[in-house]
């Protein structure tokens, strides 16, 4: 009996990840080889997405106007959120905004892991190899090999470039 619902349990996840993969490629741009879905990942209508190679996603909600690129080797933990714009509140014509929109994009370069439960608003850019840690609100630009972590995102300490290097040339991904 256990046998059976383990089969059962892992088929379930399967088709969980087959569904999820689909309705992601389908609301994409682009996207390249290798792209996959754990999560249900919701992405506005507005916004622009392309993804690269080997990405793996477990649940995200891209909101508003503008894009998001995302890079090869891509990892996020669940519940990720990126907001690519906001309401116009010096210039609207109502208060506390009116009906303009300021769109916003967000680049997420090669090698970006981002952990769960992350915000990131628009006009962000995530250097190559970055962490994000699990919680962090992203509000500034993120360098190259940075683990940055809080609300908000901090740099909390880099990680070692020679090794990262080392592992990229191997092809260790």
């Amino acid at each position: 009996m256990k046998r059976i619902i383990v089969f059962c349990v892992d088929k379930f996840r399967r088709l969980k990840h087959y569904v999820s993969t689909f309705i992601l490629k389908h609301q994409l741009v682009a996207y390249g080889d290798h792209v996959g879905a754990a999560r249900y990942i919701k992405i506005s209508r507005q916004a622009k997405v392309s993804v690269g190679h080997n990405c793996g996603f477990n649940g995200m909600v891209i909101s508003g106007f503008g894009s998001v690129k995302i890079g090869n080797y891509f990892h996020s933990g669940t519940n990720i959120l990126i907001m690519l714009g906001s309401h116009d509140y010096e210039y609207g014509d109502k208060i506390p905004y009116g009906i303009h929109y300021k769109p916003k994009n967000v680049v997420i370069d090669d090698f970006v892991w981002i952990g769960s439960n992350v915000i990131i608003s628009g006009n962000v850019h995530i250097a190559e190899g970055a962490i994000v840690a699990v919680g962090s609100v992203v509000v500034k630009d993120v360098p190259p090999c940075a683990i940055v972590g809080g609300n908000p995102a901090k740099i909390i300490k880099y990680r070692d470039i020679e090794q990262f290097n080392r592992l990229k040339a191997k092809g260790r991904f």
